[in-house]
């Protein structure tokens, strides 16, 4: 009888063993890979960004601002709230939108939808529909019903606010007393004593960070856009992500880098220099100094993290990515800085006028 020729049980189990231990090493040489793609999309997109604000200024004089809330000054009679952004509105809206027509959004620039992301303001590292996860109904007579500020496209990159500020930046409306401009009381546009160019910037446009990535929390991907998250101790924390249908002073998920001249609640009258911490009292730059209650905790909010669960996202720039930050300056070149560098060395790169010595970073 002629011997038929085959794996014996044992060798076939080496080979499946050997198969799964190639596997496994290939793995995470994968998914370094996919994470390295998505980081370079991710710089791509900030250098689309960069250039569409340069763009814009070339267009419109000056930088764009982070409009008013309900486009208020642009509004000057019925109907009043509750409006998607359209061109008429524009300067009362936000960065993200004014800016669409120069990331080839022209289409939706024109012809508003809340079912449209907008992919040049998305990281393919957090995955995601891109959209809020509040659906607008028009015309939903529950007064509870959500607004057209709370819905749509959603976007993971932020501009520092100190460069841009907004339509309402911080005046001063008596002793010890600071709030946002009220224009619309008077229908009148006081935005031009605020224009901001990146000729402006004293600090020097490649030592100031025009945008970048903001943090998220990791149950946030999930869920975009206002509201807040519950973290894995039960409690609840705010989500900071607001879609770029919403604008005016202090809309966290468009912002970042506050300081008490762009958002009035953290103004208070002007405070000499701590010898000890220049940013504990102060920002460099800023015409109003902090606001008492900010001492000993407003600087810590200038960092540079890694998304993580249950993560504070107030203020601060982070990335899905670990180790690194990503931003674009206002000269428009795109770096990455590592997640961790010390307020001292953040804080600088986004004062435009401070007059600080940059440090290495």
């Amino acid at each position: 009888m002629r011997r038929r020729s085959g794996f014996t049980l044992i060798e076939l189990l080496v080979v499946i063993a050997i198969i799964a231990i190639l596997i496994g090493l290939l793995l995470p040489a994968v998914q370094k890979v996919r994470e390295a793609a998505a980081r370079t999309q991710g710089l791509n997109n900030l250098k689309q960004l960069a250039l569409a604000f340069h763009n814009y200024q070339d267009a419109q004089g000056s930088l764009p601002h982070n409009g008013v809330w309900n486009y208020a000054d642009w509004l000057w009679g019925p109907p009043w709230t509750n409006n998607p952004p359209r061109p008429e509105v524009a300067q009362g809206a936000s960065w993200a939108y004014k800016i669409l027509p120069y990331i080839e959004q022209d289409n939706l620039y024109r012809n508003w939808t809340y079912e449209v992301p907008v992919k040049t303001f998305l990281d393919p590292g957090r995955g995601g529909s891109g959209l809020s996860a509040i659906t607008y109904i028009p015309n939903d007579p529950d007064p509870a019903a959500p607004t057209t500020y709370q819905a749509g496209a959603v976007t993971d990159y932020a501009v520092n606010d100190q460069v841009i500020g907004s339509g309402e930046n911080t005046v001063k409306t008596g002793p010890g007393s600071y709030n946002f401009p009220q224009q619309w009381w008077a229908g009148v546009n006081q935005w031009n004593s605020y224009k901001r160019t990146i000729q402006g910037i004293s600090d020097g446009s490649s030592n100031t960070v025009l945008l970048g990535e903001k943090a998220l929390a990791t149950q946030v991907y999930g869920s975009r856009g206002p509201g807040q998250f519950m973290m894995s101790n039960g409690s609840m924390r705010d989500k900071n992500d607001d879609p770029i249908a919403a604008a005016g002073p202090g809309i966290m998920g468009l912002v970042r880098a506050f300081g008490p001249d762009t958002v009035w609640w953290i103004a208070g009258d002007p405070q000499p220099n701590d010898p000890a911490d220049p940013y504990n009292m102060s920002l460099p730059g800023n015409t109003y100094g902090l606001v008492n209650w900010a001492f000993g905790w407003f600087r810590f909010t200038f960092e540079i993290v890694h998304d993580a669960p249950d993560l504070d996202t107030q203020n601060r720039w982070g990335s899905p990515y670990a180790g690194v930050g990503v931003f674009a300056f206002a000269d428009g070149s795109i770096r990455t800085i590592r997640q961790g560098t010390p307020y001292t060395v953040v804080i600088p790169l986004m004062s435009p006028n401070g007059g600080e010595v940059l440090p290495e970073f």
